[in-house]
């Protein structure tokens, strides 16, 4: 996973090291499962895909965005 696809996934702490990504978020301890970046529940980070388009969506902002509205 690239940086800006962790940024944009709500890990806003996200940068690379030497030979390795450090994976964070600044609103809830972040961890990677699996290779698999992953916040705690609740997280207001947090994002999903939008179930028209697959667009990224944050946390509390409807299951559809603006164009599948």
């Amino acid at each position: 996973m690239r940086i800006s696809t962790a940024v944009r996934k709500g890990f806003d702490q996200s940068r690379k090291g030497f030979n390795e990504y450090r994976i964070g978020c600044s609103q809830c301890a972040a961890l990677v499962i699996n290779g698999i970046p992953t916040h705690e529940s609740g997280c207001p980070n947090q994002t999903y895909p939008c179930r028209g388009c697959d667009t990224l969506l944050r946390r509390g902002s409807g299951p559809y965005c603006e164009n599948c509205r």
